[in-house]
């Protein structure tokens, strides 16, 4: 798995937190975490484009699908089962991702209708993927 987001974390505190989940995720995938530089939407979409690994594409969009946290785990396992070769999880910049970017997408996800900063949203990616291999592997998850 790889989350290609737009813009570095700066912040200590988000520093430390995305790092929380990283280690926690571990034991159940091997994820990395690319960065682009930060600019208008079509040049950052350009710079995502060329740091796709393969298999499904997930762009978190305001406006694309909403899951629950169960669901999430669902729509997670089916992938692995059908051995899908990789997901890439792109998180926008500030000002979103291009269209272009959006349409080349497998899933348009939503984390929420209300509007997050960039980094917390990387923040909140990690814990839900993290969930998500909690509720796979039956381990027990708060609800």
């Amino acid at each position: 798995m790889r989350i290609i987001a737009v813009g570095r974390i700066r912040e200590r505190f988000w520093q430390d937190a995305a790092s929380y989940y990283l280690k926690r995720l571990a034991p159940y995938t091997r994820l990395e975490v690319v960065e682009v530089r930060e600019g208008d939407p079509v040049k950052e979409g350009r710079d995502i484009l060329t740091h796709l690994c393969g298999g499904m594409t997930v762009a978190l969009d305001e406006h694309g699908k909403s899951m629950s946290s169960m669901e999430l785990a669902s729509w997670l396992q089916n992938r692995i089962v059908e051995g899908c070769g990789g997901i890439n999880w792109i998180i926008g910049g500030p000002e979103g991702l291009s269209q272009d970017l959006l349409n080349r997408s497998d899933l348009q996800l939503s984390l929420s209708r209300m509007t997050f900063p960039y980094q917390l949203a990387r923040v909140i990616l990690l814990e839900q993927i993290y969930r998500a291999f909690r509720i796979i592997k039956n381990e027990p998850y708060h609800r």
